[in-house]
């Protein structure tokens, strides 16, 4: 046990040691509050315009405040989170190109720990920035409805909707890392992680079956973020169905990457 969080906390000081990994996490926080103060900005207006009836007016549309809160709350998380994968993808391509993979192997040989200590880290490391994108988002959140209910945004359908979040961040990130690792390159684990995210925005194999759709990755984190709230796009599974499947993909992967990883020279 002991041996195993010396490889996890040295894996975590490893990835935050990395510049490109710093980057990446600046660059994506930055998007990240560049939504939230827009949607902070969206219920202020809520907020001023509220009638005693529960509705208000955002941009002159009428808009019940309640539901209208809680949907922007998730997408405005759920948006920029959707490039996390990136992150997944160049904290195991800059181990290659640094090679500090190849020292990790000689200094534990025992590469089944080693992976698995990778993935525990790589889990913590993107548990830890989500839950800081969160409490940004509920600070500004508290702000903006300070004088209508502040307390909104640690209500038990909040708290719910930040675990989706975070699961789907953890996985959607776990699968990249993975996807990289087999490839040994930054590039393909991007490239995997944008054709997907492309497949379920132009929502093309919702024309062949929203069935089908349901089990694509970024597919069925929608169906687990969004489940409950008023969104545009019709979802395609359940919120329960959606972890399933990511739970499914990063499973998946990570078992090939491992695999592939114990069976080959590192380099």
């Amino acid at each position: 046990m002991n041996s195993m969080f010396n490889i996890v906390r040295s894996e975590l000081t490893k990835a935050f040691t990395l510049p490109s990994v710093w980057i990446i996490m600046v660059l994506l926080t930055a998007v990240h509050l560049l939504f939230q103060f827009q949607s902070s900005s969206i219920n202020q207006e809520l907020v001023a315009n509220l009638h005693d009836d529960g509705t208000s007016y955002v941009d002159g549309v009428q808009v019940i405040a309640d539901a209208s809160v809680f949907t922007d709350y998730v997408a405005y998380i759920f948006n920029p989170a959707i490039f996390l994968p990136l992150l997944g993808a160049v904290i195991a391509g800059a181990e290659f190109r640094s090679g500090q993979f190849g020292m990790s192997v000689l200094a534990v040989p025992q590469r089944m720990r080693l992976f698995v200590g990778k993935i525990v880290a790589v889990a913590l490391h993107v548990l830890i920035l989500g839950m800081l994108w969160i409490g940004a988002a509920k600070v500004l959140l508290h702000l903006a409805l300070h004088s209508w209910e502040a307390g909104r945004a640690w209500s038990p359908r909040f708290l719910l909707a930040d675990a989706r979040i975070l699961l789907f961040m953890v996985t959607a990130a776990l699968f990249a890392y993975a996807i990289t690792l087999i490839a040994r390159r930054t590039l393909v684990g991007v490239i995997v992680a944008v054709v997907l995210i492309m497949v379920t925005m132009t929502q093309m194999l919702t024309l062949i079956s929203p069935a089908v759709d349901a089990l694509a990755l970024f597919s069925a984190a929608r169906n687990l973020v969004l489940a409950g709230g008023d969104v545009a796009v019709p979802l395609t599974g359940s919120a329960v169905q959606g972890a399933a499947v990511l739970i499914g993909w990063a499973v998946l992967a990570c078992a090939v990457a491992v695999a592939v990883v114990t069976r080959r020279d590192a380099r």
